[in-house]
């Protein structure tokens, strides 16, 4: 069993900085950083791949709130309509999924003469590296709590209840999504789209089968948004993928040469 560990948090001046907020911060950097390594390894310009990042993080941020108040705290919303403004006050994770999406899609309107996909597979192969420590900041907040449990990480919860610590489990598995990144991209230039469908692909079954383990979500139909989520995510991801594998088939084929 993990001890409770309260989350530190530092003072400058009259601001207190929190470490998930810190964690947050490292993330975007990491995950930055193995964008620009992505893009310019594929011959692509770092710098547009920066401009992408940034359009996809504010879309997401607003997303992620967004899609956290009027789906996860629907009634809490409507009796507090300022809150949908709040962007620091609560966040979810597929709602940021779904902010990135449109921010994506914005930014690609605007530059609709760049190879879309390669770039978006840039963003993806980066994604889990930033993901590692996003997670982690989850973990030391301890904001998604599970079932009780006496599963040797369970941790102490502020109820006096040893739970499963989900944003830690999910970090754990982020780590071998990444090292699998790692792998595919020391394999060679991969057909356009792959990254994008096999992150799809690879994180929704466990975050599908983590989310049977949260303590306090909402549920439709017996799933919780995130579950419907992950269904979602699977079917594009397959499509994808093999939308990837006929495109490489026929880069590859002599008749396209």
């Amino acid at each position: 069993m993990i001890p409770y560990i309260e989350q530190p948090t530092f003072h400058l001046w009259r601001i207190s900085v929190h470490t998930f907020g810190i964690l947050v911060a490292v993330a975007m950097i990491v995950g930055m950083r193995f964008v620009r390594r992505r893009a310019a390894a594929d011959g692509l310009d770092p710098m547009v791949a920066d401009r992408l990042v940034t359009w996809i993080l504010v879309a997401g941020f607003i997303g992620a709130h967004l899609f956290d108040r009027l789906v996860y705290y629907p009634r809490e919303a409507l009796a507090d309509p300022w809150s949908l403004i709040r962007f620091w006050e609560s966040l979810s994770s597929f709602g940021g999924f779904i902010g990135a999406i449109v921010g994506a899609l914005l930014f690609f309107r605007r530059n609709s003469q760049l190879p879309r996909w390669r770039y978006l597979d840039c963003i993806a192969y980066g994604f889990p590296f930033g993901w590692i420590f996003g997670r982690l900041g989850c973990s030391v907040a301890f904001d998604h709590p599970g079932s009780e449990t006496r599963f040797f990480l369970g941790e102490m919860y502020t109820d006096g209840h040893v739970r499963h610590n989900l944003g830690f489990y999910e970090a754990l598995y982020t780590i071998l999504i990444a090292a699998f990144f790692h792998y595919l991209g020391r394999q060679g230039r991969r057909p356009a789209g792959t990254y994008v469908a096999m992150l799809a692909i690879v994180y929704a079954p466990v975050r599908f089968l983590l989310d049977f383990l949260r303590k306090n979500d909402v549920r439709y139909g017996g799933l919780t948004p995130g579950q419907w989520g992950c269904i979602a995510l699977v079917v594009v991801g397959f499509v994808l993928l093999k939308r990837a594998q006929k495109k490489g088939e026929a880069e590859a084929s002599p008749s396209s040469t």
